[in-house]
């Protein structure tokens, strides 16, 4: 059987990710999967609570860890049966975000080595088709994210660590575009209609749909 094709959104704080993904279920086949990370398995969103916690203290590396076995059991549970089952597989942030947030946000770059080589053991031979970036400076995406529910762990953090975020970003998915022609960044300051466009323009260049 033709394997399924794997798409993963991708951007910071209030770039819309949920509401684009919402909208490409007119588009998209009746029998998609459709996840987010961390969470979507029964260990993953236990997982995901502990880091979203607010009261929670964790150390970087121990973030990047939690992330990492979030992934894993959401790659064994999820990902890989339904893209053998021959089914689209959307997916509310991957790996990138772990280089943005944990490595570029937490200025823990000593270890990207570390988090590349448990991530290509986790993702093997399942990576995405195509990864969607939703580009926003932080200045908006945090206005736009504080008007619709409590801030957590992560949307309490400066400006400033939101900003390298964002840089982080934008880093890994130009290498990824420049490596393998599967990344995209869409302004997502642009109107929800303009950016749904862009999003289904993109799906229809790589062939997904």
């Amino acid at each position: 059987m033709k394997k399924g094709k794997f798409i993963v959104f991708e951007g910071g704080e209030g770039s819309g990710k949920d509401t684009q993904i919402e909208l490409l279920k007119r588009v998209l086949p009746s029998d998609t999967v459709y996840a987010h990370e961390p969470g979507s398995t029964r260990a993953g969103e236990k997982i995901r609570r502990l880091l979203l916690n607010k009261s929670s203290v964790l150390s970087p590396k121990a973030e990047l860890l939690l992330f990492s076995a979030a992934r894993e059991m959401l790659m064994k549970e999820v990902v890989i049966p339904s893209v053998d089952a021959g089914k689209t597989f959307v997916l509310n942030r991957f790996y990138p975000s772990t280089f943005a947030y944990q490595i570029h946000g937490r200025k823990q770059f000593e270890l990207l080595g570390f988090l590349r080589e448990i991530t290509d053991s986790i993702i093997g031979e399942y990576k995405p088709d195509l990864y969607i970036l939703l580009d926003v400076h932080p200045k908006i995406g945090l206005k736009r994210a504080g008007k619709h529910k409590k801030a957590d762990r992560f949307e309490m953090e400066t400006l400033a660590f939101h900003e390298r975020v964002r840089e982080g970003y934008l880093s890994v998915i130009q290498s990824l575009k420049k490596q393998f022609s599967n990344a995209v960044v869409i302004n997502a300051e642009d109107s929800i209609k303009e950016v749904h466009d862009e999003v289904v323009s993109a799906l229809k260049f790589h062939k997904i749909i």
